[in-house]
């Protein structure tokens, strides 16, 4: 397949490595699934309640044990410029 640009035609490239994604898998498998379950519940007389997927529910929470708790204080940046070997804007000794 040719294309032009500009002034001249450029020869395009095909890929033929592309792979179908997993996720349409899935989704066929759930459709065979809600028809199959249509199917029993219509057979049985039954309404069928719902075929939507469920989203994940939070993992319950949980208390971590044996931690020590830390305070951690801010250091001025004046500090942390003089150790860097920076110069001070400050006017008043530390």
């Amino acid at each position: 397949m040719n294309k032009k640009v500009n002034t001249s035609i450029v020869r395009k490239r095909t890929i033929e490595h592309v792979q179908p994604s997993p996720c349409r898998e899935d989704f066929i498998e759930r459709v065979k699934k809600n028809d199959l379950l249509k199917a029993e519940a219509k057979a049985k007389g039954e309404k069928l309640s719902t075929t939507k997927r469920k989203p994940e529910v939070p993992k319950p929470g949980f208390i971590v044990e044996g931690a020590t708790l830390e305070t951690v204080t801010p250091i001025p940046y004046d500090v942390v410029n003089d150790l860097k070997g920076g110069q001070s804007f400050r006017t008043e000794p530390l």
